[in-house]
């Protein structure tokens, strides 16, 4: 005997998942408005389920859905994103059971691979027991107390993306940037998140407060000329926080180094699973920006 059971996640169970995530993570658990956008206006789809004890909801997890370019070629792919087991449940292998059931969810419906951010606790699960292979650990670079650059070129703000096709068509694997994915994921988030917009290339700044420390990202950037949305970004960033981190693509390292980033020793670890698909191992074959994440 398990000693629990799986189902698919119901509308009525919003709380009990709300209830498991804050119990987890406090603050930086999701708010119900949060959830509400993250899962059910993604523009292709989620798997949610939940494992229940004794009746009780007592582990949830999901996965999100989303079009990212694989070799050159457009496929879905899921994010394993959410997840989380109440302390009273947890030893019983209510995760891995979650993770399996949305892996098998997803190669049925010819998802190429499963992608992942692991924390520390559930890395050696996704690497153990669910089998998946670890690809890179992205570095997180900073730029200690931004304040408003001394040049900054002109810019806009942008309310909607109105661009066709894929903004990012020229980058390795990653996340297809249309204007209806953008639109969602950073317009209608109630996160605060602001676009802006020079040369023909935009970039989008957050901020977030994380255990008591105010903080500005850079949460996207797709352009040649980084520079001039670099220093649109450090305008945007409210008086207070004290660092503004960036995933730099590896061409672009020169620029941010330039105007005061440099490594931390935060790292996202990277890892993932071929499903209907094959899984590419080599990091220089992905991009992805902390906006690719769901915590940021």
């Amino acid at each position: 005997m398990s000693g629990f059971e799986l189902a698919s996640y119901e509308p009525e169970q919003r709380e009990d998942y709300l209830r498991l995530l804050h119990d987890a993570w406090g603050d930086l658990a999701l708010s119900g408005p949060e959830f509400d956008w993250w899962f059910k206006e993604n523009p292709v789809d989620s798997l949610m389920s939940v494992a229940r004890v004794g009746g009780q909801v007592a582990g949830v997890a999901s996965h999100s859905l989303l079009r990212v370019v694989l070799g050159g070629v457009q496929r879905e792919v899921s994010f394993s994103v959410h997840a989380t087991t109440a302390e009273s449940a947890r030893g019983l292998g209510i995760f891995p059971a979650l993770e399996k059931k949305h892996e098998q969810e997803a190669e049925d419906r010819g998802v190429a691979v499963v992608l992942g951010f692991a924390s520390k606790p559930t890395a050696p699960i996704f690497l153990g027991p669910l089998g998946w292979t670890e690809i890179a650990r992205i570095r997180v670079w900073g730029r200690p107390f931004p304040r408003r650059p001394r040049r900054l070129e002109p810019y806009a703000r942008l309310p909607r993306f109105r661009h066709a096709g894929d903004a990012a068509k020229s980058w390795p694997n990653h996340v297809v940037r249309d204007a209806e994915y953008l639109n969602w994921r950073y317009i209608r988030s109630p996160r605060d998140y602001v676009a802006v917009a020079a040369g023909g290339s935009y970039a989008v700044v957050g901020h977030k407060e994380h255990r008591g420390t105010a903080l500005a990202y850079v949460a996207d950037l797709v352009g040649p000329a980084p520079k001039t949305l670099l220093r649109a970004c450090l305008a945007e960033v409210r008086p207070g926080s004290r660092a503004l981190l960036a995933i730099p693509a590896p061409e672009h390292r020169a620029a941010y180094a330039s105007l005061g980033f440099f490594p931390t020793r935060t790292t996202l670890h990277f890892m993932g699973k071929a499903l209907a698909g094959e899984l590419e191992t080599d990091r220089r074959a992905w991009r992805f920006t902390l906006g690719d994440t769901d915590f940021f």
